[in-house]
């Protein structure tokens, strides 16, 4: 629990936007109730929270209002993940896996439906079918104007050879 934490105590923080999992040490840790939030006048009061700072190489993170018999964390604003041993870090990276394994199988179907969904405005808007093929047509110019830049180049090239 992380009421339970110790300063000087390693937890395992996961980083998940880098992912790299990183042994952090607790700098401080204080549990106390948690204070009226006028800005969320609904919100439930579920018993003492506890922030711990912790320490990760020569970075300082506060982690502000945990449960205080939590044992995870997660801070998606952060792209961080703590918890009180790596056996639950653990669980959170197979979860991870599988949630992006699920979008990447996702992809081909949402490839298609961005296609369908492009072609469909393009259809109901005869704007933006005129700026998709001008569009095209520029690439196509480009793209020639670049190839007789080069064959330009090779004959000059070899033209000041000949001399």
């Amino acid at each position: 629990m992380f009421q339970s934490l110790t300063q000087g105590a390693t937890i395992p923080v996961f980083y998940k936007n880098i992912p790299r999992v990183a042994d952090g040490r607790v700098i401080s840790v204080n549990t106390h109730m948690p204070t009226y939030n006028p800005q969320q006048p609904m919100a439930l009061m579920n018993g003492p929270v506890t922030d711990i700072t912790v320490q990760v190489g020569q970075e300082t993170i506060p982690f502000a209002g945990l449960p205080a018999n939590g044992v995870v964390a997660n801070f998606p604003e952060k792209g961080l993940f703590i918890a009180t041993d790596r056996s639950a870090v653990l669980r959170e990276i197979e979860v991870t896996k599988t949630t992006l394994k699920q979008d990447l199988d996702q992809m081909p179907i949402k490839q298609k439906l961005y296609s369908d969904y492009e072609a469909l405005s393009m259809e109901l808007n005869p704007e933006l079918k005129k700026d998709a093929e001008q569009a095209r047509e520029l690439a196509t110019v480009r793209t020639e104007l670049s190839e007789v830049k080069r064959l330009l180049s090779e004959l000059i090239g070899t033209k000041n050879k000949e001399e």
